[in-house]
């Protein structure tokens, strides 16, 4: 049962990039397609029941995160739960928004209740760079191509919604403006996608000299990112090439090499004439994108953060609203300045996560999934740090910059609820701690 349960999660992580293109040429009605689209949940869910299972009957003993990250998840779900129930809000669409958001946090339990083996981590990043490989073959198609080319990676996702759930793709406007999105339904799904291929990618430099390959690499990496559309995943690029140095000690050489790698571009962009502001990384810079943002993320943190925490009771602050949309459609009529971007979808809040996550459960609710995300962190970073071997060191190193990358990712879009980026993210978590216990148990005097 445990190699079916490995077997599994090896499909998903392969498939789960995939999934969209494969799917869009099964003929099937509509509803049919969604609902093959929740078919790599239900495998998560049957996975969890073998692993549990198969732990509980060989040691009556579930293997937990601990440290106080298992408590922290348990109450912020029921606290989840019981605010919906107490507002009479809708508490299915409440169970469909905790599921989005922790669907893959089962993959560390999962792998904690596994023994995960030197050579099934191989496999695992083995698969990834297969993935990788074949997001890297249709970008270039994507770069180099007619937009026919586009037009046969599209999607058949449309912007709909199923209990309360909404699905939406932005590829066909996306590839319209020039911008590559691999496989996948959106550039941030693309986006993500990339950067858990990049920490995979610079973490093989632990103990290496990082020259030539190394910055090569960041490089496609950067370009990908930028050729995307995505400013968020661009900045991020260098943000994890940034970490990544600095948890090696070796911040001062970062910060050379880039100062070097900018010398070029500011001199060819001088020579050139090139107005920088219009370049489309650097518009976030202009007064005209500033105008924007205030009505979409930036008014979000500046407009419903400040009257959510000003305007309500005590107990909404510290319970929030629950996710029903009629509750948080209540607190907006009640808003001046609402950004343009709710108008019409409330769910648009979780444009800006943190803040969604705080109106949905409060400063109660946002206390304690910060808590999980803290005590998750503080633990691969004391691996990543004094790791007994250097496998070890890299799992967390690569769950450590992919949590560390998720904090501003999730200011900027829902990436706690991207398929690809979620998946990939607990899933490294779950390995990384799960094959240290695995060590940790064998190399133990009393093993």
């Amino acid at each position: 049962m445990r190699k079916i349960a490995l077997r599994i999660v090896y499909f998903l992580v392969v498939y789960l990039p995939l999934e969209d293109f494969l799917l869009k040429w099964i003929p099937v009605p509509y509803p049919i397609y969604l609902g093959l689209r929740q078919v790599s949940d239900g495998l998560i869910l049957i996975v969890a029941g073998i692993a549990i299972g198969t732990r509980l009957h060989s040691t009556q003993r579930f293997r937990t995160i601990g440290g106080g990250a298992d408590l922290c998840l348990v109450i912020f779900v029921v606290l989840a739960l019981v605010t919906a129930l107490a507002r009479g809000g809708d508490l299915l669409i409440t169970i469909l928004n905790l599921k989005a958001l922790l669907r893959y946090v089962l993959l560390v339990y999962v792998l904690l209740n596994l023994r995960i083996e030197r050579t099934e981590v191989f496999t695992f990043l083995r698969l990834i760079y297969v993935s990788l490989g074949l997001q890297f073959l249709v970008s270039l198609v994507q770069i180099a191509g007619p937009p026919s080319v586009d037009q046969f990676f599209f999607p058949r996702v449309q912007d709909t919604e199923v209990a309360g759930v909404q699905f939406k793709s932005t590829a066909y406007k996306e590839a319209e403006s020039g911008y590559i999105f691999g496989t996948m339904t959106n550039t941030i799904s693309y986006g993500g996608f990339l950067l858990v291929g990049l920490v995979t990618y610079v973490t093989r430099y632990i103990q290496r000299r990082r020259r030539l390959f190394y910055w090569g690499g960041v490089a496609i990496f950067f370009l990908l990112a930028f050729m995307s559309g995505s400013r968020a995943v661009t900045f991020a690029v260098a943000l994890l090439a940034g970490v990544d140095h600095y948890l090696s000690g070796r911040t001062g050489r970062f910060l050379r090499t880039g100062a070097l790698a900018l010398l070029p571009f500011a001199a060819l962009v001088f020579f050139l004439g090139i107005d920088v502001a219009d370049l489309h990384i650097f518009q976030i810079f202009s007064a005209e994108y500033l105008q924007i943002a205030m009505e979409q993320r930036l008014g979000i943190v500046l407009s419903i953060l400040p009257q959510f925490l000003t305007n309500l009771s005590v107990a909404d602050i510290l319970f929030g609203l629950s996710v029903d949309q009629a509750i948080i459609n209540q607190f907006l009529s009640n808003m001046m300045g609402v950004p343009a971007v709710l108008v019409g979808n409330v769910r648009t809040i979780e444009d800006v996560y943190w803040v969604a996550l705080l109106v949905y459960h409060g400063l109660a609710g946002l206390t304690l999934f910060v808590g999980f995300f803290v005590e998750v962190f503080q633990q691969v970073y004391r691996i990543a740090q004094g790791g007994d071997g250097l496998l070890q060191r890299r799992l967390a190193r690569i769950a450590l910059l992919l949590l560390v990358v998720a904090v501003p990712l999730n200011l900027i879009a829902q990436y706690f609820e991207t398929r690809q980026f979620s998946f990939y993210l607990w899933l490294f978590v779950g390995v990384g701690l799960a094959y240290t216990d695995t060590e940790r148990a064998t190399n133990s005097p009393s093993s």
